[in-house]
Order: structure tokens, then sequence, then C-alpha cells
């Protein structure tokens, strides 16, 4: 048995729920990677769905907000709040996603995809507008 140096992931589809991915945590004498299921190590590929194995993305760094900030809609009343993003989180693949603090000052990153919610900076004129705003520069009608 080999152990993983590198951080590595083995996926699994779960068909119309989102793919579940477990760390490996070794490599058998063939380079099958080895995850831990229902308490012992198996081989991914024994484990019913198993797609692929790929490097698992670490945060290598954090850097401050910058000014940008993030806004949502609540779905329910409609109405728009904005929070400033305290901080982004650096991946090791360079991609980098916005941290927000929740109600009690918790520190969460933010999901890259969300319909309801979009991160700018205020020197910029938003691209698109949330449901139920209008687009930047928009004339009302009747004017």
């Amino acid at each position: 048995m080999i152990p993983a140096t590198v951080p590595t992931e083995a996926i699994f589809d779960r068909g119309r729920l989102s793919d579940r991915s477990l760390p490996v945590h070794a490599w058998n004498d063939d380079g099958e990677p080895l995850v831990l299921w229902r308490n012992e190590l198996r081989r991914a590929q024994n484990i019913e769905g198993f797609k692929e194995v790929r490097e698992r993305r670490q945060i290598v760094g954090v850097v401050p907000g910058g000014g940008w900030m993030t806004e949502w809609q609540d779905p329910i009343e409609g109405t728009f709040f904005a929070d400033p993003v305290v901080a982004w989180a650096v991946y090791s693949d360079g991609d980098a996603r916005a941290i927000d603090t929740d109600a009690d000052g918790e520190a969460v990153l933010l999901s890259q995809i969300a319909e309801d919610r979009r991160t700018y900076h205020p020197g910029q004129i938003p691209e698109t507008p949330l449901s139920g705003e209008k687009a930047p520069g928009a004339v009302a009608e009747g004017r």
C-alpha cells in the first residue's frame, strides 16, 4: 500500500443527486485508489457509481475582500440584502471563492452557482440583474 501524498479524491455518480467525493487515503500495489468506505479501506472501483479520480482542490491562501460586495434577494419578501465580502479563499487550481459571514458571524464560503446571489465590486455595473430587479440603466415604462 502506498500512502496518498497528493490530495486526491474519488468521484461517485449518484444519479440525479450531485456527485459524491471521497478522499483517497492510499493506493494499492496495482495503483488503484483506496477510500474509506464503511469503516474499511476499499478499492474505489468496487464501490457503486465510481466515475473518476482527480486531484482535490485545496485552499492555499486567503486574501482580503478588497471592497467587493455580495448581494442576494429574499425569495419570499422580494427584498434585497448586501454584505461586504470579508475575504477570498484562493484554491490550488487558481479559483477563488468569496467568503461572507452568516447571522452568527461565522465565515461562510459562498457557492459559485447561485441564481439568487451575485458578487460584484461597487465600481462596476452588474452584468446580470437578480430576478425581480430592473437592468442597470433601464428606463421605467411611461417615461
